[in-house]
């Protein structure tokens, strides 16, 4: 997908704002990016998408999501780099970032605990894990979030 392509649809999806956690899918397999996008929108999350690492980053940047779920077998930029750009970033240095890859081998795990990840899950993952983890992982970065806000 072009940046230019990915800018407009970006925009066009900017969610109105909310208290309902929102999680960043990127993964360029449409039926993986669908399961997960019906998984967790079925448990509440708001979702939203991106075929490749360039768009993910994009969006990542415009909508600052609540986590990142991405594959690390990207178009235009793999995981591990799109990992690295958006905690590069101050204001998304703190996103939580879930990587899913059929591809884990012990030096791929340490470059993706290198560039920040939170999390990584083999294909196929379990959903029920990969659930508890999304909420486990929130509801710690929101209990930081208030007792900073409560200095």
């Amino acid at each position: 997908m072009s940046a230019a392509k990915a800018t407009a649809t970006a925009i066009t999806q900017i969610p109105p704002e909310t208290s309902t956690p929102t999680i960043l899918v990127i993964e360029d397999y449409s039926d993986t990016r669908e399961l997960l996008a019906t998984l967790l929108q079925k448990h509440g999350y708001r979702v939203l998408e991106a075929e490749d690492g360039v768009e993910g980053l994009l969006k990542a940047g415009w909508m600052y999501p609540d986590l990142i779920i991405m594959d690390l077998s990207l178009p235009e930029m793999d995981g591990v780099e799109a990992a690295r750009r958006i905690h590069a970033q101050a204001k998304l240095s703190q996103i939580p970032i879930f990587v899913i890859s059929a591809y884990l081998t012990e030096a791929v795990k340490a470059d993706v605990h290198a560039a920040g990840c939170t999390e990584i899950f083999a294909k196929p993952f379990d959903a029920e894990i990969l659930l508890a983890r999304i909420a486990r992982t929130l509801v710690a970065d929101d209990e930081v979030s208030t007792s900073i806000s409560a200095r």
